[in-house]
């Protein structure tokens, strides 16, 4: 097996070799990278050897590679599982699916197989999602902020260890907190509204029988929390705490 990087980069092919169990020795100009029934036990790139030397292969955006398979490696440099180099290389070269904020994401069978092997936050978020879950969901699920769960499954994305779904961006189940200013939602809620819908200016709230619409700005970091100043919150007769649901009037 041999080729060079337009098609596939590294990170795809070392992940296919280790889903394939395979060992031998994956050569790139200048390092390589031995892996023994799918598992990195040793990596040398550039005069360094170890993780760093592992992460600067898969960072590779050119070059040719060479597979000898059943290679042993000269000694052992690495622990653990591919995927948490594969998931920490994602993250340090900023790669990542597109995922929004009502999509709905699913571990995949590599994912389910792989979670007890990650660090705890992408563990959380492939635990909470079982099943089919939306973004939104999973960061009223883990207490994360939406913007991270979104970066985070889009890295998970990136390494198929969850499939996502596009969804129509409607309906949001958000908890009423008490703001400064008016109505806001988190930024990345707006933007996936206006981005289907067009220029949303107002939104549409239902708490039980009643209904309410307000005028909405985005604001970061609210994450599922639907903020409203002391005077929507008692004139609406709303109260912190309570969920309701939102969507865009269009």
């Amino acid at each position: 097996m041999e080729g060079d990087f337009r098609l596939l980069g590294p990170i795809d092919l070392l992940q296919l070799l280790a889903q394939g169990g395979k060992t031998g020795a994956f050569r790139v100009e200048g390092g390589e990278v031995y892996l023994e029934r799918g598992r990195p036990v040793h990596a040398a790139y550039g005069g360094v050897e170890g993780a760093e030397a592992l992460l600067a292969v898969l960072a590779l955006k050119e070059g040719r590679f060479r597979f000898f398979p059943g290679e042993a490696a000269p000694r052992r440099t690495l622990e653990g599982p591919l995927e948490a180099y594969l998931l920490e290389a994602v993250r340090r070269l900023g790669e990542g699916v597109e995922v929004g904020p009502f999509d709905l994401v699913r571990p995949t069978a590599a994912g389910l197989e792989a979670q007890a092997t990650l660090e705890p936050e992408a563990f959380a978020l492939l635990q909470a999602a079982s099943g089919g879950k939306s973004p939104l969901d999973l960061a009223a699920a883990t207490g994360l902020p939406l913007g991270r769960v979104l970066k985070g499954l889009g890295q998970l994305a990136r390494l198929w260890l969850v499939e996502v779904s596009p969804r129509v961006p409607r309906t949001a189940r958000l908890r009423v907190a008490l703001g400064g200013k008016g109505a806001q939602v988190d930024i990345l809620l707006l933007k996936a509204w206006r981005e289907h819908f067009g220029r949303v200016l107002r939104v549409c709230v239902r708490a039980g029988e009643r209904e309410a619409v307000l005028p909405v700005e985005g604001a970061e970091g609210l994450g599922v929390v639907l903020s409203l100043s002391p005077e929507l919150l008692l004139f609406h007769g709303l109260k912190a705490g309570e969920e309701v649901l939102v969507w865009p009037e269009v």
